[in-house]
């Protein structure tokens, strides 16, 4: 069965090129207004809404906060709005809603369809991840009932290194704002790339989008009720400050700057602990290789030992042999005979030496090898 798919659009026109994209892989209604929409609802849900926000009567915005009120939890659509505009105001307006992702009008054929299959994913994932969201946010909620704001900070930051990946970390932290009666997401950025969660899991695309607008505001930076906290590999958006108690907004500003420059510090522990990583499995590399140069030099050298002596002994007893026709006396025949031992003694003492290089070679290869061993 195909997936369905709601253009909740007032303009005909401008809802036909999404429709024309989308017929055939999904089941496609157009829908005039937010208010049918709405009332629509009462008898189905569909997959994924694509919502003009500039409507008659009812905006994108409003239909989209009542249709997440209307429905429970585990039921709620995909959301991507429609727009003309492209600032972080109407991004954040449409994250503030409950809005899933953003396309710019005119709409991109090829982008409408990738656009809803990606949230169509992201749907599938959220259902995973919530339930297990919410066997551990139980978990969490009975350990952190006792404490107070201060101490969910500092039991965060206790914890937090046991974490051995950026996804538990993240889990974590989002978990940790929850428990001030909060919603967030959180991106951490590492070397290998850029990842986002929010409670659910994987962020959505409207929310990333948001991230890339505010990464380069200052630390701390408040707009309305929500909140973002900087540092160099972790943001954390916090979208329902309680801006009507000041007093408590204050406090929560406060343990979420000190929650998010946690979450900064064991990111980077974790980016050193793939570094050291890394250079380990370089070195090992590279003691492997080198311990492989070292045997093949070794046996080389004595190979040539041998051949040398071989050589030696062979040109001794040929020049014993040519003596004796050379006709020379015997003065003559014992002082050359004294030149050749001479040498072959110089030669035996550089194989001695030989010896000796040859003892240095296994030394330096079993200390190679055992600290190949230990690196392990």
């Amino acid at each position: 069965m195909n997936n369905s798919v709601w253009i909740v659009d007032d303009d005909e026109l401008a809802a036909a090129v999404p429709r024309i994209a989308l017929d055939g892989q999904f089941t496609v209604s157009v829908i005039p207004s937010g208010v049918e929409a709405l009332s629509r609802l009462e008898s189905f849900t569909p997959d994924v809404i694509l919502l003009d926000i500039r409507m008659p009567d009812l905006d994108g915005y409003d239909t989209c906060r009542a249709l997440r009120a209307k429905l429970p939890t585990g039921e709620q659509p995909a959301v991507i709005f429609l727009s003309s505009l492209d600032s972080l105001e109407d991004r954040l307006r449409a994250y503030e809603a409950g809005g899933d992702d953003f396309l710019i009008k005119p709409v991109a054929p090829e982008e409408v369809v990738q656009k809803v299959r990606t949230v169509l994913g992201l749907i599938g994932e959220r259902k995973r991840m919530r339930a297990e969201h919410e066997s551990v946010q139980k978990v969490a909620m009975s350990f952190l009932a006792n404490l107070g704001e201060a101490g969910m900070a500092l039991n965060y930051l206790r914890n937090a290194p046991s974490c051995m990946n950026t996804p538990s970390l993240a889990q974590m932290t989002l978990s940790t704002v929850s428990e001030y009666g909060l919603e967030a997401a959180l991106q951490c950025r590492m070397p290998w790339g850029n990842e986002t969660f929010n409670a659910q899991g994987p962020a959505s695309p409207l929310e990333e989008s948001v991230f890339a607008k505010t990464i380069n505001l200052d630390r701390i930076f408040q707009f309305s009720s929500r909140m973002v906290v900087n540092y160099p590999h972790a943001s954390l958006l916090v979208k329902n400050l309680p801006v009507d108690d000041e007093e408590r907004s204050g406090r929560l500003r406060h343990y979420l700057a000190i929650v998010a420059e946690g979450c900064e510090n064991n990111l980077c522990a974790l980016i050193s602990k793939s570094e050291v990583g890394r250079r380990n499995q370089q070195l090992a590399a590279t003691a492997v290789a080198i311990e492989t140069a070292i045997d093949t030099l070794r046996t080389q050298y004595r190979n040539q030992q041998v051949e040398m002596r071989v050589i030696l002994h062979q040109l001794s007893e040929q020049l014993a042999k040519q003596i004796l026709h050379f006709g020379l006396s015997d003065g003559q025949e014992a002082q050359l005979n004294a030149q050749l031992d001479s040498g072959f003694e110089r030669a035996l003492d550089l194989f001695q030496q030989g010896l000796e290089f040859d003892t240095q070679l296994g030394s330096l290869l079993a200390g190679i090898r055992a600290s190949g061993r230990a690196s392990m």
